[in-house]
């Protein structure tokens, strides 16, 4: 045990401080550790945080990219309008909120719109086949009208 000074009981001198020292004199104590209320300093520099990325950015900038890829069929288009409704909401957050992921959304936009537009001349231009064949179905198929029919409607000839 020990007794205010910080010397042990049963030391010589009863607990008392050396004679050469004032009373209430305690010797400093080793410490191994920061006192208590103080943080340990980091190791490393600490970097600012990073905002967080917009998932919906991604998820545009993915589907854009799919639409894109899948616009010779007519899925790819109905692809792209969710991507391009993505890429608009993101686009809207990230203004918002200050998020990363602008890059991706803007990405997402113009493949989503490239999609689109690829599917709207793919089936305008199915259309317009199958229109002008139908107006030459007064010839029998096998016939040589009908193939003229078709090649002037088609080509111009």
């Amino acid at each position: 045990m020990s007794d205010i000074s910080g010397y042990a009981a049963g030391q010589q001198g009863g607990g008392q401080p050396p004679a050469d020292q004032p009373p209430g004199y305690a010797p400093p104590q080793p410490q191994s550790y920061a006192p208590y209320g103080y943080p340990y300093p980091a190791p490393y520099p600490v970097a600012p945080p990073q905002a967080q990325r917009n998932g919906y950015a991604l998820t545009a900038m993915i589907l854009g990219i799919v639409g894109l890829c899948t616009s010779i069929f007519y899925i790819g288009g109905v692809i792209g309008i969710v991507g391009l409704i993505f890429s608009i909401i993101a686009i809207r957050a990230i203004n918002r909120t200050g998020q990363q992921g602008k890059g991706m959304a803007i990405a997402g936009l113009i493949t989503a719109i490239f999609a689109i537009i690829i599917n709207a001349i793919e089936i305008v231009v199915i259309v317009w086949v199958v229109h002008t064949v139908s107006n030459c179905d007064q010839y029998d198929t096998n016939t040589p009208q009908y193939t003229q029919c078709v090649r002037t409607g088609i080509l111009g000839n």
